[in-house]
C-alpha cells in the first residue's frame, strides 16, 4: 500500500478525495485567471496562456518557472528534492499526468497558488502545511486517486528545447500538454525548420536552454523570425548554419584589399564565383556571400579628431551595401579605430548597423594606445571593451528587433584580445567570430591557426583570411578546405 499522511484537511479538500470514476480534466482555456474555480470533487489541472515569449531555464529550477507560466491551477503535484535522481518520479509524474517541481522556499506560495490539495512526495519530512501527502510512490499503477490520471490538455503553447531539458522540466511541460522540439542552436530562427516552426505558430512560444539570453531577448528574436528575410539555405541566423565566403577590402581603394578593384555589382559578381567554388567542393554546407568593407581605416595623419582613423562616410557604404542586400550578400562592417574605443565608432555607423544583413569587424590590430602610432606596434583591446560593444550590440538589436548579427574579432597574436577567455557570448542574438587573418607562408599561417583557435569562446565560430598579394602560396578553394580544419566559418579575400 501506498505510505499515505494525512493532514486536517478543509470540507473542499476532502471533499476531492471522496471515491468517484476518473473524469477529464478540461482544456486549457486561454487566459484563464489567476484563481479558477475548481471542482472539489475531483483533481484537476488548468492551464493558463503565458502572458509573453520567454524561456525556462533548463535545471530543476526551471519547472517552477514553467508552472507560474503554464498552469492556472493544480490540485495534485509531485515535488522531488533539488539535487535528487528525479527519473523515477519524472516518470510516474508523466504517466499520472501530474506537473512535477522542486523542493524550495518558493514551493509553499506556488502550491497555494496551484490550490494544491495532494502532494507526491520523494522529499523526506516534507512540510506542505494542511495538504495530503502521499509518500515516494513506485510507480503509477500503484496509486489510485480520483480523477488520475489526469488527460493531457490541449496548449497552444510552442516550446523549442535548446538544449534537453530536465526531468523535472520536462515532467511539468508534459502535465501542461507539451512535449518540447529540440533546436539546433540558443536562436528561434536558428535554421530553416525551426524558422518555419515559428513562423507557422500563432501562439506563444517559450524557449528552454542556459544559452537563451533574457525573455526580452528571445521574445524579440520569436518576433524577428515571423518577419525576417531568411538567409540563403533558410534561417535567419548567420551562424552556424551558414559558411560566408567574402570579398575584403574598402569601396575607394584597389590598395586595401579585393574589394574595391571593381564596381559592387563587379564585386557581387566575383564574390559569387567564389561561393559557387567552395559549394562544389563540399555539398553538404550552405555557403553564402559576403563584403567585409572597412568602414574606418587606420591612417597614417592624426586626422580632425587626432585619433588616426579615418570614417568613410555613410553615402559611400550605402551602394555596397544596397548591391550585398539585393544579391543576398551579407555585410560586415570593419572598425580600424586608432586612439578612438571600438563603442564610439560602431555607434557612428548605427544607421548601416539597422539593416537586417549589416555586421560589424573588430580589428585590434588598428587599435592605439593614447600616445600610439599605426605601424610602430601591434595594437590590442580588452576584452571589457570588446564586451561593451557585444552588449550595446544585443541591445540594439533588440531594440530595432533585427535578426542575430556578426560581430567579428580580429586577431592573429594572443595579445591582440587581453584576456579572451573573459569574452561574454551569454547575448545568443550577437555571434561571435574569432578572424584569424594572419599572413605570411602556409605553415607559418596553420601554426597562427592553431594557436588562435585554442581555447576559443563558447559559442563562437572561426574565420580564415586569403591574402592574395601577402600569403606565400595563396590557397585555393580546394586547398582551404582540404588543409584548413575546422572549415571556417567565414573565408575572407584580400
Amino acid at each position: 500500500m501506498i505510505d499515505r499522511r494525512q493532514f486536517v484537511l478543509g470540507s473542499a479538500a476532502a471533499a476531492a478525495l471522496v471515491a468517484a470514476g476518473c473524469s477529464t480534466p478540461p482544456t486549457s482555456p486561454v487566459n484563464t485567471p489567476e484563481t479558477p474555480r475548481l471542482d472539489p470533487s475531483r483533481h484537476q489541472l488548468i492551464t493558463r496562456t503565458p502572458p509573453a515569449d520567454g524561456v525556462l531555464p533548463p535545471g530543476p529550477e526551471g519547472a517552477l518557472v514553467a508552472s507560474r507560466a503554464l498552469l492556472a491551477a493544480a490540485t495534485i503535484v509531485g515535488i522531488v528534492a533539488p539535487d535528487a535522481d528525479a527519473t523515477g518520479p519524472a516518470e510516474i509524474a508523466r504517466a499520472l499526468g501530474v506537473p512535477l517541481l522542486v523542493n524550495s522556499p518558493e514551493l509553499p506560495a506556488e502550491l497555494n497558488r496551484l490550490q494544491t490539495r495532494t502532494v507526491l512526495s520523494w522529499v523526506e519530512n516534507l512540510d506542505v502545511g494542511e495538504r495530503e501527502v502521499i509518500g515516494a510512490p513506485t510507480s503509477a499503477d500503484a496509486l489510485s486517486l480520483d480523477g488520475l490520471p489526469l488527460a493531457p490538455p490541449a496548449n497552444d503553447v510552442l516550446v523549442l528545447a535548446a538544449e534537453e531539458p530536465s526531468d523535472v522540466v520536462g515532467a511539468t511541460l508534459s502535465a501542461a500538454g507539451l512535449e518540447p522540439t529540440r533546436t539546433p542552436g540558443p536562436l528561434p530562427g536558428g535554421d530553416a525548420a525551426t524558422t518555419a516552426l515559428v513562423r507557422s505558430h500563432d501562439g506563444r512560444v517559450l524557449g528552454v536552454g542556459a544559452a537563451l539570453g533574457t525573455d526580452a531577448d528571445y521574445a524579440a528574436q520569436v518576433t524577428v523570425t515571423r518577419s525576417a528575410a531568411e538567409l540563403p539555405g533558410g534561417g535567419i541566423a548567420p551562424l552556424p548554419g551558414h559558411h560566408m565566403i567574402a570579398l575584403y577590402g574598402h569601396p575607394e581603394t584597389a590598395a586595401l584589399g579585393m574589394l574595391g578593384e571593381q564596381s559592387p555589382a563587379a564585386s557581387v559578381e566575383r564574390v559569387q564565383r567564389l561561393v559557387d567554388a567552395y559549394a562544389g567542393l563540399v555539398t553538404d554546407v550552405t555557403f553564402m556571400g559576403a563584403f567585409e568593407i572597412i568602414a574606418t581605416v587606420a591612417s597614417s595623419g592624426a586626422g580632425d579628431r587626432g585619433d588616426y582613423s579615418y570614417r568613410t562616410p555613410l553615402d559611400k557604404l550605402v551602394p555596397w551595401l544596397d548591391a550585398a542586400e539585393a544579391a543576398g550578400l551579407y555585410v560586415v562592417l570593419d572598425l580600424q579605430p586608432g586612439r578612438t574605443d571600438f563603442l564610439t565608432q560602431a555607434k557612428e555607423y548605427a544607421d548601416l548597423l539597422v539593416r537586417p544583413h549589416v555586421g560589424l569587424a573588430l580589428d585590434p590590430e588598428w587599435r592605439l594606445a593614447p600616445d600610439g602610432r599605426h605601424l610602430r606596434s601591434i595594437g590590442q583591446v580588452h576584452v571589457d571593451e570588446v564586451n561593451a560593444v557585444g552588449n550595446w550590440l544585443a541591445d540594439f538589436i533588440t531594440e530595432h528587433r533585427l535578426p542575430p548579427k556578426v560581430l567579428t574579432l580580429h586577431q592573429f597574436q594572443t595579445r591582440m584580445i587581453v584576456e579572451r577567455d573573459r569574452l561574454d557570448t551569454t547575448r545568443p542574438q550577437v555571434q561571435y567570430l574569432v578572424h584569424v587573418d594572419g599572413q605570411g607562408s602556409q605553415p607559418a599561417k596553420q601554426g597562427t591557426w592553431e594557436v588562435i583557435k585554442r581555447d576559443l569562446p563558447e559559442r563562437s565560430w572561426l574565420g580564415w583570411k586569403n591574402f592574395e598579394d601577402e600569403d606565400t602560396p595563396m590557397l585555393t578553394p580546394a586547398q582551404t578546405v582540404a588543409q584548413v580544419d575546422p572549415l571556417p566559418h567565414f573565408i575572407s579575400y584580400q
